[in-house]
């Protein structure tokens, strides 16, 4: 095996003495840019109202439209989330994503004219008992809002790059629980946890990520550094550099990120430039956000970002239930139910931290002591 290359000379970037730790929102702009930290908080629910009123030209109806969407979705989430009838909550939580989407859509562009929106997805069965065939549709519309591809297109930069999906190729995909998709499906894990840092030189005024991953978490799922760095899709050009520790394998971006003045004003693209590769967990208890790489080889356009995997799922299950029950019962019996009902204890909490986050352009986190 040839030696590895050295790690690249720098020390961890710090704002005022601060580490700055890795997050999709860690600076914001004013008249420069400042680090920004994370929030903490007991009411996620709250802190969205308070984002609505602080949206800049939301005002008047806009803005009592934008409200009446967070009122709702925090009413499905309640009823969805209390217990009861496993069978009704995937209509409850659904429309509460829904309800959130709707609220984003409303304060990225008030003008939207939300009054004949389309969900912007349909199912299509595949059989009278198929359920893990049936396909999700995307739909499209030159005079509706269709929320699905209108978020995508919100948070992504693009709209939608496929025109269907089936459930066996959207499970796999669903970080809450994926191990009991694996446990299912007799497939390997698809997700690695992975640590991003930034570091930087001070005396050249560059700035670059370095991944760090448990060297056994890493052989049980992959056979070489090469495969992981292209079936995660992971942006630019990395490479594996030698590691202090023999239980942790390290990557570093072969390019650096220049900065004229500040470390800080480099960080939210070098950032941002990972985004795309990344999923997150969101925990009370620190780092309060754990991160992830999605390993996939075949699904191509198919491959979602995070909160639309969930977002597609949750449509399904409430399709199912309200146009086939007794095919909901039969999927929660099948060897996917535990999978399926993990996703509905614990994907609706994620996607609203999610949500809360892209609406505040800010990490937001839940706490047990707000600080």
């Amino acid at each position: 095996m040839p030696r590895l290359r050295a790690v690249r000379n720098g020390e961890p970037l710090r704002v005022r003495g601060l580490i700055v730790p890795y997050s999709f929102w860690p600076a914001r702009k004013t008249t420069r840019w400042r680090l920004q930290r994370r929030l903490y908080v007991r009411d996620p629910w709250a802190i969205l109202n308070e984002a609505v009123y602080r949206s800049k030209g939301l005002l008047g109806a806009s803005r009592d439209e934008a409200l009446s969407y967070i009122d709702q979705a925090e009413e499905y989430f309640n009823a969805g989330m209390q217990g009861g009838r496993l069978a009704v909550k995937p209509v409850l939580l659904y429309y509460s994503m829904l309800n959130l989407a709707k609220c984003l859509l409303k304060i990225r562009k008030p003008t939207l004219d939300m009054s004949q929106a389309r969900h912007g997805l349909s199912v299509r069965h595949k059989g009278d008992w198929a359920v893990l065939g049936d396909r999700i549709s995307v739909k499209s519309s030159a005079i509706y809002v269709n929320i699905f591809g209108d978020l995508m297109r919100s948070l992504e930069g693009l709209g939608p790059g496929f025109g269907e999906i089936a459930v066996r190729e959207l499970l796999p995909q669903i970080l809450p629980g994926h191990r009991l998709w694996t446990y299912a499906s007799q497939q390997n894990e698809k997700f690695l946890s992975v640590e991003p840092e930034a570091y930087v030189s001070l005396s050249k005024r560059r700035a670059w990520l370095r991944l760090s991953i448990d060297r056994g978490e890493f052989r049980h799922i992959l056979p070489s550094v090469e495969e992981l760095i292209r079936n995660s899709r992971l942006p630019g050009q990395w490479r594996q550099v030698s590691s202090d520790s023999e239980d942790i394998v390290s990557l570093e971006q072969k390019r650096t990120t220049k900065y004229q003045h500040r470390p800080v004003d480099c960080v939210q693209d070098l950032f941002q430039g990972l985004r795309s590769a990344l999923w997150y967990t969101v925990t009370s208890s620190k780092p309060h956000r754990k991160y992830y790489v999605f390993i996939d080889s075949h699904l191509g356009k198919k491959r979602l970002p995070q909160w639309a995997a969930m977002y597609i799922l949750f449509y399904y299950l409430s399709d199912l239930t309200r146009y086939r029950p007794h095919l909901f019962d039969r999927f929660i019996a099948m060897k996917y139910g535990p999978q399926i009902e993990n996703a509905l204890d614990e994907c609706p909490r994620q996607f609203l931290y999610l949500m809360a986050s892209e609406l505040l352009h800010r990490d937001v986190a839940p706490a047990g002591i707000v600080v």
